[in-house]
């Protein structure tokens, strides 16, 4: 036998060891609610025309995510008195005016940082039944890994809060929903979010170099459960 025979036969051969080694596996996500719209834009005013600034808002980090993981999201608060700590409502927030610098990379390319300045005291949910809840007051922004609030208090930040400072965009996870700027938080107390929440999450307005820009309601929308057949390696890790 030839050396090209040869080379075809093995990788024949190990093809099909490989399909013998794998066998179909029932795979199934569970059914989680999030936001009907993410990516929002707005054109302000400025001295030199007008601009563009883009707000992203995200439940949860969807790049930590694995096919089949449950869509949840991480923060739990421990409160004085309890064994067990309470998960509470997040909301992330991704500011920054087009083609903004990124300090995080260290290039002084890009457009200067205009102010962003937000308020999460006049934030707040409405339920299924009409009734409130404000936001904490104040932000959070995010750890070096995750897309997920560091809810301690060095990384607490007093509103109003300009959410498109160096600070924030400095920080950017490791696994994240925006690989070029950084995060903040408003966080509710509440631990009653399911797939089956139909809330309005009011963030309220931007503040832009004098220019109030009003952010739309956020809507849930419900996602079924997902089942399909994916192939798995008989013999797992």
């Amino acid at each position: 036998m030839n050396h090209p025979k040869r080379a075809r036969s093995l990788l024949l051969l190990l093809a099909v060891a490989s399909l013998s080694a794998c066998i179909p596996w029932k795979r199934e996500r569970s059914a989680y609610a999030d936001l009907c719209e993410t990516e929002h834009a707005f054109t302000v005013p400025g001295p030199n025309g007008e601009r563009t600034i883009n707000l992203e808002t995200y439940l949860y980090d969807y790049d930590s995510r694995w096919s089949d993981e449950p869509f949840q999201q991480v923060l739990h608060v421990q409160y004085p008195g309890e064994e067990y700590p309470r998960p509470e409502f997040y909301v992330q927030l991704v500011a920054y005016n087009e083609g903004r610098q990124r300090p995080a990379s260290g290039s002084r390319r890009g457009e200067a940082p205009v102010p962003i300045l937000y308020d999460s005291r006049q934030a707040y949910i409405t339920f299924e039944d009409g009734s409130r809840l404000q936001a904490r007051p104040e932000l959070y922004l995010g750890g070096p890994t995750y897309d997920y609030p560091n809810f301690r208090p060095q990384f607490a930040r007093t509103s109003p809060y300009d959410i498109n400072s160096d600070e924030v965009h400095r920080i950017i996870p490791k696994i994240t929903n925006n690989k070029r700027y950084g995060s903040t938080y408003v966080i509710f107390q509440t631990d009653k979010f399911d797939a089956d929440s139909k809330w309005t999450i009011n963030l309220g307005a931007l503040e832009v170099e004098g220019h109030k820009v009003q952010i739309p309601p956020l809507k849930l929308c419900y996602h079924p459960v997902k089942k399909w057949i994916g192939i798995e390696p008989l013999m797992k890790p």
